[in-house]
């Protein structure tokens, strides 16, 4: 038998690099209409994500924690939104598969001004995105969609200093569910009434118990938190800077912090996703104390709350302006960027 050649390190490294920076380069645009993996025709579904992550028990918990009594997934969250909005599991589907839509002739009707105010007042009346979360839960537990809440809780497991969990849009609350059946005690936290009454009813379901922050009304407690989880959140708040002083300010010592950001290019479809540069918002989160840790795939990244010196917070934020964010910085990103994309392009991305 032939004996398989070992993979330089460097040239690891560097396809590692070129596949992040090209990811980089291609902001997503809108999501269009959700699949469905029953009915949809095979040739036509996408391939599976996290084949390996899929046949974990965290996966098989995050699966359980959908589930309402002995129904399998796709009819307890198509349960969920019609007994909720009282509506046909039918109607409930067809909702959920073209939520995007309903998501623009809500924003259409709020306002469609982009002013903070009009989005707000979008954040805190549409109901759309209840069908599109859920939904995508039910796409997570069949891996046909990133499986974050799961590889958020499976680090988390292993490395935070404690169990008190808040998720920070926290959506209809999946997430917390998932923390919530490990052991830990779970916050949600939501700028969105509709979804935070959502989540709510979800959770008393399924009898568990959580504490709700209604974003709107209150700010989060300082020093409370040993993991907090902003999944598909920071890319919907105008000031990311802010945002993320907060967070860093919620954490115990020593805590972690889990997040993405959604760069999206501005679209008509995108309108709530209000930022475009990966390098800034980066550089927004390491500048509000926050150390990256590791990398978990689909786009998520674990951080450490930082607790330096002053001197060493100094040093840390010079090197952080260099490397994201200085004019040499930009001016390297205006020369690559374009031939990045044209490299998405040809990989089919």
């Amino acid at each position: 038998m032939t004996r398989a050649k070992p993979v330089n390190p460097l040239v690891r490294f560097v396809k590692r690099t070129l596949r992040r920076a090209i990811a980089n380069a291609a902001p997503g645009a809108e999501s269009g209409v959700h699949i469905d993996p029953l009915t949809t025709p095979v040739d036509q579904l996408p391939p599976k994500l996290g084949t390996a992550l899929h046949a974990t028990p965290e996966m098989r918990t995050f699966r359980r924690v959908l589930q309402l009594d002995d129904r399998d997934v796709r009819e307890s969250v198509l349960d969920d939104l019609a007994t909720y909005y009282d509506i046909s599991p039918e109607e409930a589907r067809r909702r959920a598969l073209h939520w995007e839509e309903e998501s623009l002739k809500e924003w259409t009707a709020v306002d469609g001004s982009s002013s903070d105010e009009a989005r707000v007042t979008f954040y805190r009346t549409q109901q759309s995105w209840s069908f599109d979360l859920l939904w995508w839960a039910y796409l997570q537990a069949e891996g046909y969609a990133d499986p974050a809440s799961v590889l958020a809780y499976r680090w988390l497991q292993q490395y935070s200093p404690g169990r008190r969990h808040l998720d920070f849009g926290s959506g209809v609350g999946v997430t917390s569910q998932l923390f919530i059946e490990g052991g830990w005690t779970s916050t949600l936290a939501d700028l969105s009434s509709t979804l935070l009454d959502f989540a709510q009813f979800r959770l008393q379901r399924r009898g568990q118990k959580a504490d709700f922050i209604d974003l709107a009304e209150s700010g989060l407690p300082a020093g409370e938190f040993d993991a907090i989880t902003a999944i598909d959140t920071l890319g919907h708040v105008p000031d990311l800077y802010a945002t993320a002083v907060q967070l860093h300010a919620a954490l115990a010592r020593g805590g972690h912090l889990i997040a993405n950001i959604d760069i999206r290019e501005e679209s008509a479809a995108t309108v709530w996703h209000l930022h475009d540069d990966d390098l800034r918002a980066e550089y927004d989160l390491r500048r509000a104390g926050f150390v990256p840790v590791a990398s978990l795939g689909y786009g998520l990244t674990a951080y450490r709350k930082a607790a330096d010196g002053q001197a060493r917070t100094l040093l840390r934020n010079t090197r952080d302006w260099l490397v994201l964010v200085s004019p040499p910085r930009r001016a390297a990103r205006a020369i690559t960027r374009p031939v990045l994309r044209i490299l998405a392009r040809r990989m089919g991305r």
